[in-house]
């Protein structure tokens, strides 16, 4: 597609999202008025040491532990709502309970989340539930340590747990082919979708990162923006509610990120690993090695540029990926997705929440190697929790071992004293100017390159 094809398309959709915002504004409830009203719970309701946090329209109602509410439910509500468009001590009545496939897959969570429980500790298991069946029930302390690491988006259903999941099955392509790779990771991550619920955030950063991951397997980085833009509009034309959403804002700011800023980080950290290959502690005592870098001619520059992949050659053999090029890879890549997310949504985060961690960057990068493992054997012990408790209980054994270093890193990080930082939330001109020096470091070294 052309790129007059992609801005027209593009424009098209920003007017038609603009009518629609225009024709169906978000809904509002009053603040500082005692009201009286019926609502339908939409999201899964968030769960904490001592109650719930229910989301209609832009309040937040909180209300006690028992009884649970779920998706579907009808509800009637009593109280105030406050500045900060909070409702607390609200009187909550259900008048209706949800059913069909919402219901279904609510108590289906419950029922694993409650077997991952009893099979290991509660850090732990609330960790693994999150991440694999987006089930929120993680305690305030440990929630407070995982928002000060920049950490807290394992927990629940984010486009990075998505991507790791469409990431394996891409990962198949030099095996099965392409195709056969892109149906089964497309597959993939809509029935995890469906498990974790199918809720509106959950289906946005689904599309979200099928569109990222397919767009950068195809196709060249400019067509990956577009396309990127494209999918946002029609993201917020069919749930317009969307672009006021923090969910949302985050996975469109992560992907940014990853495909923008994350391309150049990874080049940059890439030659860092590459010194670090060359070192002679790395070499084998019995085989004379010969440290290499794959290197791809820049035609339009007329030089030698390195590529993203390093690898070490036996003299007289064949080309080997070693442990450590392997590892290498492995962090290089997971240190400039974790940098390049971060950066982009700190911004947002500084706006709403008024608060940045100094440290998530690192902090990510860290846990970053235990995700994949934790959610792999915590998917495997959920399911077999459901036929054979005595095998579960022993993949849950493995599964503690990366939870367990997950919430031992956030620990720590979170008790360093400059863990985080104020500066009051809606601070507009820090977030906006933030953005605008990572748009100028991004405009100034795509020239350089191109």
């Amino acid at each position: 597609m052309s790129k007059f094809a992609y801005t027209f398309l593009l424009l098209f959709l920003a007017f038609s999202v603009a009518v629609r915002l225009y024709i169906n504004k978000p809904e509002s409830l009053p603040r500082n008025r005692d009201l009286k009203f019926e609502a339908t719970v939409k999201n899964e309701p968030k769960i904490y040491d001592t109650g719930q946090v229910i989301s209609v329209a832009n309040a937040k109602i909180y209300v006690g532990l028992y009884p649970r509410y779920r998706v579907g439910d009808r509800i009637l509500v009593s109280g105030k709502i406050n500045d900060s468009g909070k409702m607390f001590q609200a009187k909550v009545e259900k008048i209706g309970s949800g059913g069909g496939l919402s219901a279904f897959l609510g108590v289906f969570r419950d029922k694993i989340s409650g077997n991952i429980n009893s099979l290991m500790s509660v850090r732990e298991a609330t960790l693994i539930s999150g991440a694999v069946l987006g089930v929120d029930s993680i305690g305030q302390r440990f929630h407070d340590e995982l928002v000060k690491t920049g950490t807290i988006h394992v927990v629940v259903v984010s486009g990075q747990n998505l991507m790791i999941v469409a990431g394996i099955f891409m990962a198949l392509a030099p095996y099965i082919g392409r195709k056969k790779s892109v149906v089964l990771a497309t597959f993939a991550v809509f029935a995890y979708a469906f498990i974790t619920g199918f809720e509106p955030p959950v289906l946005r950063a689904a599309l979200m990162v099928l569109v990222t991951t397919l767009a950068l397997y195809f196709g060249r980085e400019t067509n990956v923006l577009w396309t990127m833009g494209i999918a946002g509009a029609l993201i917020v034309f069919v749930f317009p509610q969307s672009l006021f959403e923090v969910s949302f804002q985050l996975t469109f700011a992560a992907s940014f990120g990853i495909v923008t800023l994350g391309k150049y980080l990874e080049g940059v950290f890439n030659g860092f690993v590459g010194h670090a290959l060359a070192l002679d502690y790395f070499l084998s005592r019995d085989q004379r090695l010969v440290v290499s870098l794959h290197r791809t001619f820049d035609s339009q520059n007329s030089k030698i540029v390195p590529s993203k992949a390093v690898s070490l050659r036996i003299v007289g053999g064949s080309t080997a990926a070693t442990p450590f090029d392997m590892i290498g890879i492995s962090l290089v890549q997971n240190a400039a997705i974790a940098t390049s997310a971060y950066l982009f949504t700190a911004p947002i985060i500084i706006f709403y929440f008024g608060r940045i961690s100094p440290i998530a960057p690192i902090a990510n990068i860290l846990v970053a190697e235990a995700v994949f493992p934790m959610m792999i054997l915590g998917f495997a012990t959920a399911i077999l929790s459901l036929i054979f408790m005595p095998l579960a209980q022993v993949l849950a054994y493995l599964a503690f071992v990366p939870a367990f270093y997950f919430s031992q890193v956030v620990r720590i990080f979170a008790a360093l004293p400059f863990a985080q930082y104020s500066f009051g939330q809606g601070n507009w001109i820090l977030a906006t100017g933030i953005y605008l020096i990572l748009l100028s470091f991004l405009w100034i070294t795509r020239a350089k390159r191109y």
